[in-house]
């Protein structure tokens, strides 16, 4: 889903080589994994890790904000379908793909350098927001109605703040940096299963 954002706009017209955006995209993840600020970042610096010319970025992107749109793009992962017996195992589902966006360190490490710089980069938040959170807690929401609509959660259940409570301990992890991999079907599964018995139908 593209969108355009205050003065982030897509290039148009502008030949394209695959191996040159894959690899610049690879090092903006890498370099930002090893302590580099988006802020810090320059389509010479990136150019220079990729190896190439600082020409061949610019024919493509005409600013590093753009590069970033693309590299958001890359690290957002399809939502998984709601395909689960129950509203439960449906959460945990949603919750294991988070886990699993945790556990890729360099995506890890984008969203925290973009969360950090935040409002040097409003373009770039307001996509991140839109385009990877909006979309996830939109699908939370949807699990939590159909389980009320189901019998399986109690009626005036806030889904909401049921979602804020489900993710909360990933999102935690994730700003931490923390290093240990929990695996995503247990951790999710037992996150799910702690705040159970206080929204099932009784």
């Amino acid at each position: 889903m593209m969108r355009a954002m205050d003065a982030i706009t897509r290039p148009a017209g502008r030949k394209r080589d695959p191996r040159t955006e894959s690899a610049a995209i690879e090092a903006v993840l890498d370099l930002v994994s090893a302590g580099a600020t988006l802020s810090g970042l320059s389509l010479v610096t990136i150019a220079e890790h990729v190896g190439v010319s600082r020409n061949s970025l610019y024919r493509r992107w005409k600013t590093k904000d753009e590069l970033y749109l693309d590299v958001l793009d890359a690290i957002n992962k399809p939502l998984p379908q709601p395909d689960g017996d129950t509203a439960r195992d449906n959460l945990a589902a949603q919750l294991a793909v988070l886990i699993e966006r945790t556990l890729d360190k360099r995506a890890s490490s984008m969203l925290r350098a973009l969360l950090a710089e935040a409002a040097a980069f409003p373009g770039l938040y307001r996509r991140y927001f839109e385009e990877i959170v909006t979309p996830r807690r939109v699908a939370m929401y949807g699990i939590i109605e159909q389980g009320i609509a189901s019998g399986e959660i109690r009626p005036g259940t806030d889904a909401a703040f049921v979602n804020e409570v489900l993710v909360g301990p990933i999102l935690a992890r994730m700003g931490s940096g923390a290093t240990e991999d929990p695996d995503p079907r247990k951790t999710s599964r037992r996150i799910v299963d702690l705040l159970y018995d206080g929204i099932r139908t009784r």
